[in-house]
């Protein structure tokens, strides 16, 4: 029942991430005239991977500047709660993560006016969600998401 209580924990936490991590994105775009990467139309990737470190970037200055809890420049960027556990050692982690490397956030920037951000979850875990149709990506499933068009527009 405990571990069942930790994985819902992770996963409140996880949306939570998503949604300042979405917040921050739309204020990227009201400053910029389009979500990050600011040079490219479409764009996507996991978040925690070195090469999209400029990506992220660009998306922690305004998250620094849109949300007060992350004005301290200590407090690190939103990652998955089970970042700093080894995949080995849960079992329950879906396909989106595997044993040589944690869950990341995926980001990805449709189109210059469009985003869509995935999560994992372990207490429902659905893969709803993939990377399919992300060029230079391997094919990821995710079980939660947020997209900019539905929320921007209801």
């Amino acid at each position: 029942m405990l571990d069942r209580a930790d994985a819902q924990a992770r996963d409140t936490t996880r949306k939570h991430h998503l949604e300042d991590i979405e917040q921050s994105l739309y204020l990227a775009r009201l400053t910029h005239g389009t979500y990050p990467p600011y040079d490219q139309p479409s764009w996507c990737g996991t978040l925690d991977n070195q090469d999209n470190a400029s990506v992220k970037s660009q998306i922690e200055t305004a998250l620094r500047r849109q949300n007060e809890k992350y004005a301290n420049p200590n407090k690190p960027f939103p990652s998955d709660p089970l970042a700093v556990i080894k995949s080995s050692a849960n079992p329950q982690i879906n396909s989106a993560s595997n044993a040589t490397s944690p869950p990341s956030y995926f980001y990805w920037k449709r189109s210059p006016a469009s985003f869509e951000l995935y999560s994992i979850l372990e207490a429902d875990s659905n893969q709803d969600r993939s990377t399919s149709g992300c060029p230079n990506t391997n094919l990821l499933f995710y079980d939660y998401g947020i997209a900019s068009v539905w929320r921007e527009n209801h």
